[in-house]
């Protein structure tokens, strides 16, 4: 059933590359190919298993350069999804006071050849998407950043660095108009021990 599900899937997506008159069978062969190729789960998504389970968090956020950080605590539950293709990540705590509830989609976008983050939370109405790339432990990503009082977009950048298995930090920084980058959050997550 799960074989004839996902050949169905494949089919709905190639469709129009399989669609168009007189395509030679070879040629719909490679595009078959090709997309099979695109879906395949590969060590990229076997290295968003690191973040599955159950983790604390220390959340700190500094609302303009030289302020003390607000800090707050919070945990996340992370599982992985659609076979091993995505991460889905919910993250519970509290901002200024109030709870606070994000859902956080991670995946590995073989045609891109990036990673590609969705987040969404209970305090906005936008999707606030990143992309980048992995070099070892260290997984950097960019966005833009859309200003709700100003309408106005500024470059985002965000890393996560790995400290074993148990432990990572992720970081994010803002990129001002003079190109010098403002840490505007930072978030440790330990996993919680059973």
């Amino acid at each position: 059933m799960k074989k004839t599900i996902v050949i169905l899937a494949l089919l709905w997506i190639a469709w129009p590359v399989l669609a168009q008159e007189k395509q030679p069978a070879a040629d719909q062969q490679k595009a078959m190919e090709a997309y099979a190729k695109a879906g395949a789960p590969n060590e990229n998504h076997e290295f968003l298993k690191k973040y599955a389970g159950s983790w604390d968090c220390q959340v700190k956020g500094w609302m303009a350069p030289g302020q003390p950080p607000m800090v707050s605590q919070g945990t996340f539950q992370g599982e992985m999804i659609l076979d091993g293709r995505f991460l889905r990540m919910d993250f519970m705590g509290e901002m200024f006071g109030q709870p606070f509830k994000g859902l956080q989609i991670i995946g590995y976008d073989n045609v891109q050849k990036k990673f590609v983050t969705l987040w969404i939370d209970n305090t906005s109405t936008f999707f606030f998407t990143t992309s980048g790339t992995r070099q070892g432990e260290v997984l950097s990503e960019t966005a833009l950043w859309t200003d709700p009082l100003t309408g106005a977009q500024s470059p985002m950048k965000a890393r996560t660095t790995w400290a074993g298995a148990d432990e990572y930090l992720y970081e994010q920084f803002m990129v001002m108009p003079d190109n010098s980058e403002f840490k505007s959050m930072e978030m440790r997550c330990t996993r919680q021990k059973k």
